[in-house]
């Protein structure tokens, strides 16, 4: 138990000295409230959240969760839906035009991202889980010095292979769209 608190506490020592460095880099967290609108029929529209964190203007890491505004059900006989539908992503996002990322002088921008997924949707009869991987671009506007307005366009995959395989994978579309809010004050 004391060797745990030692490495926990030696953790802890070895962030707080690198937040200092981060700071310098004029590194970014942000919180992005999100609705996306998937293209798949019999889906409902999903609210979300994404965290982002950027060392720089051009690059940053972000991790997202969705969550299905309404059950659906899986269209069997006699199936109720026990949860609703989420989606959850770890994405790399790199800047395409502008400076869509980073504490200070964002501009309006360009992007695109590449990540994995998984998404699941739970019924009483039967529980369907995938992992995926999608990619996007997407746009974003800053409106104030920590409020940004952006949509995005992803493209889901249902296997790990390239868009260009043969037989061609399952692929879905999605819309999504909201406002990111950052949380590191310009320096």
């Amino acid at each position: 138990m004391r060797r745990y608190r030692l490495s926990s506490i030696f953790l802890l020592v070895m962030i707080a000295g690198y937040a200092h460095s981060l700071r310098a880099q004029q590194s970014d967290v942000s919180i992005s409230p999100s609705l996306s609108l998937p293209r798949t029929a019999g889906t409902s529209a999903l609210a979300g959240l994404a965290l982002t964190l950027a060392g720089s203007p051009g690059f940053g890491l972000r991790a997202s969760g969705h969550i299905a505004l309404k059950s659906v059900s899986s269209g069997a006989v006699g199936a109720t839906a026990s949860s609703r539908p989420w989606i959850a992503d770890a994405d790399a996002v790199f800047a395409l035009s502008g400076r869509p990322l980073g504490s200070r002088n964002r501009t309006a921008a360009s992007y695109g991202f590449l990540g994995i997924g998984r998404s699941a949707m739970d019924t009483a009869n039967v529980g369907v889980s995938n992992k995926n991987w999608s990619y996007g671009v997407g746009a974003m506007v800053p409106l104030a010095t920590s409020v940004d307005l952006f949509a995005e366009w992803r493209w889901r995959m249902s296997k790990f292979v390239l868009p260009t395989a043969r037989p061609k994978p399952t692929r879905s579309k999605e819309l999504r769209f909201g406002m990111s809010l950052h949380l590191a004050r310009p320096g």
